[in-house]
């Protein structure tokens, strides 16, 4: 049989499944976008066709050929979407991000359909895309429409209520703005929703706290209106359950339901007489029961996430999860330097043993919500982390994970998503895929002309990037325990903000950020030979160029302020530690342009938020040299500056 596609041929799809419709008229579109006939859909052929049938659920196909032509068949209609992606790539499609940059549309004079048996399973059942701030929900549709395509299942909007500063989530009123665009693209693509974020605090109001204080946490000397709410308290229980059904009566189209305890390391839990003895992990658990009781009352089906972040990552141990209660583990105090898996690894070893626990602890499900496209974590940059999500996926995988979710969140847009979107979808999908070769798509598709050395830019990143990513225990410990505290005076840290360890650790920190720096110059003349030579796709490439280039600067500075520590723990002459203190502060303006030219006006409030804090680090070490007018200068200019980035993100939220 002639398998050259002709006006002659139909396609067939005898469902009426939203998704199945979806999936034919998906497939005809392409076939017309790449030079071919447009192609009538009948719910049954006569002559030479493209069959799609489906079984009742499941995201696997099989693509086989027969004597009229080729059959697709997904195990539920998605799987059935999923395997007109499959032959789409096959004939020389690619999506490796949500833009038109990111989309390689094959132009065939005559399209010959391939006739190789084939048939795929997911590695892992839930594999989901985490819509962490307004900015990238405002996109969501075009990361909807890519995550389809990537074969992800899930789209979870990561959400904050009114109270809380959306940093890293979408404001709760947003997505209802929104939910009614995207509520169908989310259908007719047959993607599963999950929704919420750290929304705890929204059920007890610190309004309540002078007249009902013993809603509140006991702090061990007295009852707080900070971190979470008394959980053993009947009155507090009787608030969330009222509460929780409010909140699932607004969004009753989620199949996860994710209401959080707040966002600290640690000491937010109650001390009370009732609750001393049960770990954060325990009181978190009981809340979360509550909230599971009134969601088995309305949606039978659905489920409710427990958080195991930060300090209830460890199981629960008196308390056993309700049978509509699954766990989603948060590994953020981790090397992203290597693989979750990685037992030699200081901090990833005893992270891995917690993760297993938890796996057993939970035994309705559990899943993963990782951070390789969060913008916050790695301040502001996205490194190529295709190594470690491989492994990463491997392990999670090799453990009997459900799924695993990767959080999309930062201070600005994206001007090119780089690789890590695209090696996470592929490898969630199939863990055993070569992400150097999932890199070498993602170049291919930006820059076709001058791919392998934008390959080559990225993978001089990746090697820099992974030695600025190996942090130790010790660095991590120099992060807040989540008291409140002066920002000021003690200015807030994250994973790569451990500068000011003990003196071999500083040491150890500064020679690991030279080798990054020195991975830096041949990626920059990849970089500049492609640039050099590009025509068509110039734009596309000056956006990795500029998102490159963010990323050789923030290692630069993380280089600089690392030198100011050394050269004070060394006890070098002031004139030495105030040239140090200069280049970091250089370093830091390189920063500052950057974002004057790259960042749009609507994210520069938060992006210069994020750089703010940047700035508290190097005032926190020209402290320890400064006169005393210096240090009332810095301080008088550091709370200014934040008291207007505040007042004017606050503004821009209540609007």
């Amino acid at each position: 049989m002639n398998y050259l596609l002709t006006a002659h041929w139909a396609i067939e799809a005898p469902s009426e499944h939203v998704t199945a419709r979806f999936a034919a008229h998906e497939l005809r579109r392409a076939i017309q976008r790449m030079g071919g006939p447009a192609l009538p859909i009948a719910g049954h052929a006569t002559g030479q066709r493209i069959a799609l049938r489906h079984g009742p659920a499941g995201d696997g196909f099989v693509r086989m050929a027969d004597e009229r032509g080729l059959v697709l068949i997904g195990e539920g209609p998605r799987g059935l979407l999923y395997a007109v992606y499959g032959l789409l790539e096959a004939l020389g499609w690619r999506w490796v991000g949500p833009g038109p940059g990111d989309e390689c549309v094959p132009r065939c004079a005559q399209i010959s359909l391939p006739t190789e048996t084939v048939a795929e399973q997911p590695a892992l059942a839930r594999r989901g895309l985490v819509i962490g701030h307004d900015l990238f929900l405002a996109q969501a549709e075009a990361w909807i429409a890519w995550a389809a395509r990537a074969r992800l299942n899930t789209i979870f909007i990561h959400t904050i209520g009114a109270g809380a500063m959306p940093l890293g989530a979408c404001r709760w009123h947003y997505w209802l703005q929104r939910r009614a665009r995207l509520w169908p693209l989310i259908t007719e693509r047959g993607l599963r929703l999950e929704i919420g974020g750290h929304h705890l605090r929204d059920a007890i109001p610190r309004r309540l706290f002078r007249r009902q204080p013993d809603l509140f946490r006991y702090d061990g000397r007295r009852r707080v209106a900070d971190g979470n709410p008394c959980p053993t308290n009947p009155a507090t229980q009787a608030l969330v359950r009222e509460w929780a059904r409010s909140f699932f009566t607004a969004e009753p189209n989620a199949s996860v339901y994710h209401l959080w305890p707040e966002d600290r390391l640690g000491g937010g839990w109650c001390a009370c007489p009732q609750c001393r003895a049960l770990a954060p992990s325990d009181q978190s658990l009981i809340l979360a029961n509550v909230i599971a009781e009134v969601l088995a009352e309305l949606n039978p089906t659905a489920r409710l996430a427990y958080l195991a972040y930060h300090d209830t990552f460890a199981p629960p141990q008196r308390v056993r999860p309700a049978a509509n209660v699954e766990v989603v583990i948060a590994p953020r105090q981790r090397s992203y330097a290597n693989g979750i898996g990685d037992a030699t690894n200081p901090l990833n070893g005893p992270v891995a043993a917690q993760i297993t626990a938890l796996r057993a602890a939970f035994p309705t499900g559990a899943s993963v919500f990782e951070y390789y496209l969060d913008g916050i974590l790695f301040k502001s940059a996205l490194p190529p982390l295709g190594e470690t999500i491989a492994a990463d996926v491997r392990a999670y995988h090799e453990w009997g994970l459900d799924g695993v979710h990767v959080l999309l969140t930062g201070d600005r847009p994206w001007l090119a998503v780089g690789p890590n979107p695209h090696s996470f979808a592929a490898l969630a999908w199939h863990p055993q895929r070569d992400p150097a070769a999932l890199r070498g798509e993602y170049a291919a598709t930006r820059a076709p002309a001058v791919a392998a050395l934008l390959d080559t830019a990225y993978a001089t990143l990746a090697t820099a990037w992974r030695h600025a990513l190996a942090i130790t225990p010790a660095e991590v410990r120099r992060q807040h325990d989540g008291q409140w505290r002066d920002p000021i005076a003690h200015p807030p840290r994250d994973l790569l903000d451990g500068y000011d360890t003990p003196p071999p650790h500083r040491e150890q920190r500064l020679a690991a950020l030279h080798e990054a720096l020195d991975a830096l110059p041949a990626g920059e003349a990849a970089l500049a030979a492609a640039l050099h030579a590009a025509v068509a796709e110039r734009a596309a490439l000056a956006a990795d160029a500029a998102e490159w280039s963010a990323s050789a600067l923030l290692l630069r500075f993380l280089a600089a302020r690392q030198e100011v520590a050394v050269v004070q723990a060394r006890r070098a002459p002031l004139a030495r530690q105030r040239q140090a203190l200069a280049a970091a502060r250089a370093a830091h303006a390189d920063l500052l342009n950057w974002a004057a030219r790259h960042v749009p006006p609507p994210a520069r409030a938060g992006h210069r938020l994020l750089r703010a804090l940047l700035t508290l680090h190097l005032d926190h070490l020209e402290s320890r040299i400064a006169l005393p007018w210096r240090h009332a200068q810095m301080r008088w200019q550091r709370l200014r500056e934040l008291v207007l980035l505040l007042a004017t993100l606050w503004w821009k939220w209540r609007r």
